[in-house]
């Protein structure tokens, strides 16, 4: 099949399979874009069929929601499909109960150099549980990400995948202090970036040996959404 005709054909599932995705993990299209480290309009532009993502994409994005390739490109056998032929849950379902995943919540404090492991829990949507089951919430203060998270989010941070460029991690910069950034990897330099419409914090470089990624922001929950149990 020559190349063109290939990649049209996994535009055509893409593009449906991917607007699924987002909505189940409740993420916009901006946020999409800036955890993938590309336009809004590119998100766009896959999730209307217009043009097929390189394959790095195809990989940062089964890495980011946990599905196979199939789920992701596939037109017949791609995930829209499959979960149109499921029944739609309603208030009333007996199993309404099962909405919601449960994770712990710590707190981080740069300034003191410490990860705090409190005693609450906090919820995030079952589709979001059940991709990311190895993940904690993280209760940041500070706005050096406010571009991306509004200041007080949980964030929650998957302990299990792997950072690709343009992703959010959760770091501790020289073994011992805690931060949420942007991450970028080079040859042998780790460098973490702030996005702030407030405050213009420079980026942090580290050898790769001086830094540990903790894990990445997978979904988030603004302050005035989320409650603690």
């Amino acid at each position: 099949m020559p190349p063109s005709v290939a990649r049209g054909s996994i535009a055509m599932g893409f593009g449906a399979n991917i607007r699924k995705l987002r909505t189940m993990e409740h993420l916009g299209q901006a946020q999409l874009a800036e955890m993938l480290g590309v336009s809004k309009e590119t998100v766009c532009r896959w999730e209307k069929s217009r043009y097929a993502p390189r394959e790095r994409y195809i990989e940062k994005l089964q890495a980011l929601f946990g599905c196979t390739r199939d789920e992701l490109v596939g037109e017949e056998n791609g995930l829209a499909v499959k979960l149109a032929n499921k029944r739609i849950v309603t208030d009333e379902d007996p199993a309404i109960h099962e909405m919601e995943g449960t994770f712990p919540v710590i707190d981080i404090e740069s300034q003191k150099r410490r990860i705090t492991h409190g005693q609450q829990n906090a919820c995030a949507p079952v589709d979001v549980a059940k991709r990311h089951p190895h993940s904690v919430f993280v209760k940041i203060k500070g706005d050096e990400m406010s571009r991306i998270y509004p200041p007080g989010s949980l964030l929650l941070v998957d302990t299990t995948a792997k950072p690709w460029n343009g992703c959010a991690v959760l770091a501790l910069a020289d073994g011992k202090t805690p931060v949420i950034r942007r991450f970028a990897e080079g040859n042998d330099m780790i460098v973490l970036s702030s996005h702030s419409y407030a405050t213009a914090s420079p980026d942090l470089m580290f050898n790769k040996r001086r830094i540990r990624i903790i894990g990445v922001v997978v979904w988030y929950q603004a302050s005035h959404d989320h409650t603690l149990n």
